[in-house]
Order: C-alpha cells, then sequence, then structure tokens
C-alpha cells in the first residue's frame, strides 16, 4: 500500500479537505456568488460568499450599513433565480423595506420570518432547506451557540445555498463552524461613518480587511424625517439589537467599484 508520501500533492490535499483543512498559501477551490463588491470579492477565498456554507457577519453596532453588505449579491441571486425566494429570519425591528425595493428585490419572494427563539430559527432554517427554492436565508441570532450554527450549516449545504447569520461583534473570540467570519466595525469621521471589515475567519489566508469605507448619502430609501445619533449609536454598540436610533438597513456603503 503506497505510503502518503508516495502519493500526488493534489491527492493528499484532497484528503485533507474532506475534513476541512485547508492550505493558508492559497485558497480552495470553492463554490461563491459575488458580494456585489468587486473589492470585497478580491478580498474573499473563490471571490464571494461560499455557498452551501454559513457566513456570520459580526457587527460592532447595528446601523453601520451592515445589512448593505448582502443587498446587492442578494438582489442578483433573485434576478437570476426568479422563481425562488429568499428568507429572512427574525430580523430586527427598525428593518427597511424601502431598501430591499431600492435594490430591485421583490419582497413578495421575501418571506419575513418571526421566531420566538434560537431553535425555532434553527428549525425553520432546516425545513425551508428541504424545499431547494430558496437562494439565500438571512438570520439574525446572537445568541446562537455552536451546535445550532452546525445545523445551520449542514442546512446550507442541503439547500445548495448560502446561510448568513447576524451576531454582534463580541462572538468573534468563541469558536464557530461558520466557513466564512467578517467583522464589521466603524469610527466617525469628520460627521460621516466609516467602515472596516475584516475577515476574521475564511477557507485560506485570514486576516485581510478592507479599510475607510464611507457610507453614500442621499440615497432614496434613507428616511430624511430619521436623522439618527451615530455617536449614541456607536456608544451603545453593547447593547441590545433593537435599539430604536438604529435603522439596521437605513443605510448603503459608497461604490467599491463597478458592479
Amino acid at each position: 500500500m503506497a505510503s502518503l508520501n508516495s502519493q500526488p500533492i493534489s491527492t493528499a490535499e484532497a484528503a485533507w479537505q474532506r475534513f476541512g483543512v485547508y492550505r493558508a498559501s492559497h485558497q480552495a477551490e470553492l463554490l461563491t456568488i459575488s458580494t456585489g463588491w468587486p473589492a470585497l470579492d478580491h478580498l474573499l477565498p473563490g471571490d464571494g460568499y461560499p455557498v452551501g456554507a454559513v457566513t456570520e457577519l459580526l457587527v460592532e453596532c447595528p446601523g453601520i450599513g451592515e445589512v448593505s453588505l448582502l443587498l446587492h449579491a442578494l438582489s442578483n441571486q433573485l434576478c437570476t433565480h426568479p422563481s425562488r425566494r429568499l428568507a429572512i429570519i427574525d430580523p430586527p425591528p427598525a428593518l427597511n423595506a424601502p431598501a430591499l425595493i431600492q435594490l430591485g428585490i421583490d419582497c413578495r419572494n421575501v418571506p419575513f420570518i418571526a421566531c420566538r427563539n434560537d431553535g425555532e430559527r434553527v428549525w425553520c432554517v432546516e425545513q425551508m432547506s428541504t424545499a431547494g427554492e430558496f437562494v439565500a436565508f438571512v438570520v439574525w441570532g446572537d445568541t446562537l451557540d455552536t451546535t445550532a450554527l452546525r445545523r445551520l450549516q449542514l442546512a446550507a449545504e442541503k439547500a445548495v445555498c448560502p446561510v448568513f447569520v447576524y451576531r454582534h461583534l463580541y462572538r468573534a473570540t468563541e469558536r464557530s463552524p461558520a466557513a466564512l467570519r467578517l467583522a464589521v466595525t466603524a469610527h466617525l469621521v469628520d460627521g460621516h461613518l466609516h467602515q472596516r471589515l475584516k475577515v476574521v475567519k475564511c477557507r485560506g489566508p485570514a486576516g485581510a480587511r478592507i479599510d475607510s469605507l464611507m457610507i453614500a448619502d442621499g440615497k432614496p430609501w434613507r428616511l430624511p424625517s430619521e436623522q439618527r445619533d451615530l455617536s449614541s449609536c456607536m456608544r451603545a454598540s453593547n447593547e441590545q439589537w433593537s435599539e430604536e436610533h438604529c435603522d439596521v438597513a437605513g443605510s448603503a456603503f459608497s461604490t467599491l467599484g463597478t458592479r
């Protein structure tokens, strides 16, 4: 029987990847969808969000454009697969439907599902994943534990679509089975909100980041009557997700490149 040392490198790597082990020196071959932001695509293994896997978005404070990270990708997926749906699981009360409409997302194909606890959130995704009719699942679940995230990973594999999970930034110190983890932070510069995206974990080299992303002004779906106190929002980063002054989908990133 040939030893592992006598096998071709490609054969050995294929065996490692069955157990979730990848080389840090190069990006593993991944099935992905474009994020809609070329600069962010360039940052991620496979040039996009992984399909059939969980992506965690670890947010410092609600209302810093975190939903905008997904809107272009989700809109493109719905346009590509018009017969399929996008499931939104337990979004914060401040989620702004006009933000979805502005980017061409037909809300009639976007069921919003309210849940009472993490068990119901995971159960909903598991049940819908068997239908094979969804382009993605977006879940807000700050208290989801490792077992729940593993169940979501299995559901993503079954549905062959991405599952996005929003959690608080302090969860970054915890272990997670998610294939991709992005930390989303922000700071005020001259009254403008700038974001920083950092790759906390990925199937490939982690640690890359994008600095100085600025929320674009003048978006039609930014309600002018709602002038949020961004400084207060930043100070409240450790409070609950349902802050009344933080409109989760009330902001959008400025253009990073040609979409």
